[in-house]
């Protein structure tokens, strides 16, 4: 009969003692449970994804996405087909859609087929921390191991309905988006797309040749304090 594992070595005391620790300062420093949102923004922000482990995880999430908007047009056109009974162009269309979603399905499991994972799990949370490591994990590279970690949580929040909440905002950081029309990490961000906007911008042109209309015609006083964005009328 094989010896039980006891837990006594040197290393596991170290080990224990080293996630006492860690636990210890998140309660400390009332750091909240790990979410899978947290998890997959904190590595898709951080250092240890190469760029083209970036790559094929936004190529996951793109597709995930597409497999959501096809199958909720899908849905809505299902749930209309009474009122077009027996319309072949209908059909036809709802057909399309169809081979679009068995497509985008195929291609999804493509990518996927490249993540052999364990699950594993840190239980010193008021609820078990779950995590995937790669199934050959000692011959892959931290960063293989954080992509199929970031792949992983994508799987997750994509089987919860909670994909959408994340997004990527212009300036390339991942965020938890607070309302359905937010699309910018900060106040900062959402300012500067706004100043490079069409309509800012074309708003900008137009006060600009009203100012040189009002200067040409000597409406308007140049004044040191021109510099600062104000005028003096005469």
């Amino acid at each position: 009969m094989a010896k039980s594992r006891k837990g006594n070595s040197a290393d596991d005391r170290f080990n224990v003692r080293m996630l006492l620790w860690e636990v210890s300062k998140r309660i400390t420093e009332e750091e909240p449970t790990p979410t899978p949102q947290g998890m997959f923004i904190e590595l898709m922000n951080g250092d240890s994804l190469a760029s083209e482990s970036k790559t094929r995880i936004e190529r996951v999430i793109q597709l995930f996405r597409g497999l959501k908007e096809y199958q909720g047009l899908i849905t809505v056109r299902l749930r209309e087909e009474s009122k077009f009974a027996g319309s072949e162009m209908y059909m036809l269309t709802t057909e399309a859609l169809m081979l679009t979603l068995l497509d985008m399905s195929r291609q999804l499991n493509e990518c996927l087929a490249r993540y052999a994972v364990i699950p594993q799990i840190q239980p010193l949370w008021p609820a078990p921390l779950h995590y995937f490591l790669p199934a050959d994990a000692t011959n892959r590279s931290p960063a293989e191991q954080a992509e199929a970690g970031a792949v992983l949580s994508a799987v997750l929040l994509a089987q919860r309905n909670q994909l959408q909440d994340v997004k990527k905002c212009l300036c390339g950081k991942y965020f938890l988006a607070g309302r359905i029309d937010q699309n910018y990490c900060s106040v900062k961000c959402r300012v500067k797309a706004h100043q490079s906007s069409d309509e800012f911008k074309e708003k900008r042109r137009k006060a600009d040749r009203e100012r040189y209309r009002l200067h040409r015609d000597g409406k308007v006083k140049e004044t040191m304090r021109r510099n600062h964005g104000t005028q003096k009328a005469r």
